[in-house]
């Protein structure tokens, strides 16, 4: 019976081993070598040292170790085999010694928090710009004959007016006037949601340069907001997060198509706010009497009050309406779960948003632990997190830092304290971008802020990060940084791309960034809002000059395709 290769025979001696015995081993090392068992030269040469004469045991030892040696250089390197048809010594070495993939490129520094000297001196020079220069005096000078008249007319009229008041036994105070700041928005479509109340600010800042480079761009924009809002989200298809990223890109005006494609069109914030279903998904639920938004992995919010930080982006108020199941609340109510839910050492970018929206600034509240927080203590906490490995790349921190200062400014005309070291943050953090992160096309790096990158075979990456860098910066950028060329060059290049394909399906989140960056560029830029008078932008810098304008349908001009 024929035995294995290797095993002794009684009484006879083995022959030595064929002396390409080394290369037929090697032939079968591959990706598997691990765990491969195969007899070697140098186990049959011990096996049978005993049977050879000296000279051939010293033969067997050194083909033995030249076998052995090769397999474990193999399978230290798991070399991969070559093509067919080559065989031999060198093919092994061309698998050891193959050049080996480039190495991924370094993070590159980024810009780092000030520290408290540099905030002590940010302070300082603060203070002595609030000082300015003392006004100077206004000459003393008597009134005229004729303003002498007016006055004592006026109040004369005055006079009578509150003494027929007071005697008046049917007298009715006067209704108040509606805050001229507020706009109430009845349901779109047949469908019935709730109305929606909605805040607008009053725009100051520097027009867009008239230029033709300008001109040409806010055509585009136009021409691609106007393209991808005919293209509304539906229930059956899209689910609550989906929704939800369509009307970060809109808005109040955003609707949804109830049933499917050919559905009747409703308001999307109104039917998300009514518990809506989207694809068999609501947004938000009860529990015992507490409203609160789902959080989880797909469908819904992905991060710790993103629903209310992106009705706070659409300028929902309040004081609008939610009813989920048969429940009456208010957005209202939605804050103070999101308060209960603030704790220290976790993700708060969209509790900073929303906070810093709906709260005045001096706002203290407690947590579900007992906790005192404040918003310069989320500010304070935003600070301490990293922004690499943040939520989409770290551009909703930056950009909950930004518009916390903003709100700050505008309540109380100056920044102080941690508003100070967090706007030295994002300052720092803008000219960083626009320096060392942008490719060529205009795009922004797709690889968020660790170093420069530019894939070119992956549009979808492209508008994602350039989306989310873009509306970063257009949300936080001083009007006249607006203007820049690499800003410009950035909302050229998401036009560019958008208009080349508009029929493609794009990711709907990193879409909804892209448009909502337009459209807050149109309305800084131009004052241009889009039908339904409801403005993107949540701050007071845009352009001041001239009127409000709607936007109206584009003309046929679009981006040239390159």
């Amino acid at each position: 019976m024929p035995q294995p290769w290797g095993a002794e025979r009684p009484g006879r001696v083995l022959p030595a081993p064929r002396a390409d015995t080394t290369r037929h081993t090697l032939k079968t090392l591959g990706p598997t070598t691990r765990g491969y068992s195969m007899p070697l030269p140098g186990a049959h040469a011990a096996q049978s040292a005993t049977s050879c004469g000296p000279a051939r045991c010293w033969r067997f030892a050194v083909v033995g170790a030249a076998g052995l040696s090769c397999l474990l250089a193999a399978v230290a390197t798991e070399a991969t085999p070559p093509p067919r048809g080559r065989a031999g010594p060198g093919r092994f070495f061309e698998q050891v010694f193959k050049s080996k993939p480039e190495p991924r490129p370094a993070f590159i520094p980024v810009p780092t928090p000030p520290g408290k000297d540099e905030v002590e001196r940010l302070e300082k020079l603060a203070a002595k710009n609030r000082q300015g220069q003392p006004a100077a005096p206004r000459p003393e000078q008597l009134p005229s004959w004729s303003e002498t008249q007016k006055f004592l007319t006026a109040a004369r009229s005055s006079a009578g007016k509150i003494l027929a008041d007071a005697t008046a036994r049917d007298y009715q105070a006067a209704p108040r006037p509606a805050d001229p700041l507020t706009l109430l928005v009845p349901p779109s479509g047949r469908s019935q949601t709730v109305p929606l109340v909605v805040t607008r600010l009053e725009p100051t800042g520097t027009p867009a340069p008239n230029t033709a480079r300008f001109q040409r761009l806010r055509k585009w924009i136009s021409q691609t907001l106007f393209t991808y809002q005919r293209r509304p989200l539906n229930t059956v298809q899209h689910t609550p997060w989906e929704v939800m990223h369509g009307f970060i890109a809109f808005g109040i005006p955003t609707q949804v198509r109830v049933g499917g494609p050919a559905g009747d069109p409703v308001s999307a914030i109104g039917w998300s706010n009514t518990g809506g279903t989207c694809r068999g998904q609501t947004m938000l639920t009860v529990t015992g009497d507490r409203l609160h938004a789902l959080k989880g992995y797909f469908g819904v919010q992905g991060h710790s009050a993103q629903y209310l930080a992106i009705l706070a982006q659409c300028r929902v108020a309040s004081a609008s309406p939610i009813v989920v199941q048969g429940k009456r609340f208010t957005v209202a109510d939605l804050i103070a779960e999101e308060k209960l839910a603030s704790k220290a050492g976790t993700e708060l970018t969209f509790t900073l948003i929303a906070m810093a929206h709906y709260l005045p600034t001096n706002a203290t509240w407690k947590n579900r632990d007992g906790e005192t927080w404040t918003l310069p203590r989320l500010v304070e906490e935003e600070i301490g997190q990293p922004i690499r490995g943040a939520a989409c790349g770290g551009t909703h921190r930056l950009f909950g830092l930004s518009y916390g200062c903003q709100r700050r400014l505008k309540a109380t005309g100056q920044l102080d304290g941690v508003y100070l070291r967090a706007d030295r943050y994002v300052r720092d953090f803008q000219t960083f971008t626009l320096a060392k992160l942008q490719n060529r096309d205009g795009s922004f790096s797709t690889e968020w802020f660790k170093y420069p990158a530019d894939r070119d075979d992956d549009l979808e990456r492209k508008i994602q990060t350039t989306g989310h860098i873009l509306e970063w910066l257009v949300g936080s950028l001083d009007q006249e940084r607006l203007y820049d060329s690499q800003v410009v060059a950035a909302a050229e290049f998401l036009c560019r791309v958008l208009q080349r394909e508009p029929s493609r399906e794009w990711k709907i989140g990193p879409l909804g960034h892209a448009l909502h960056a337009l459209n807050m560029y149109q309305e800084r830029a131009w004052r241009v809002v889009l039908p339904g008078g409801i403005a993107a932008f949540h701050g007071p810098m845009k352009a001041a000059a001239g009127s409000t304008l709607v936007a109206e349908k584009p003309d046929a001009e679009r981006p040239a395709r390159k």
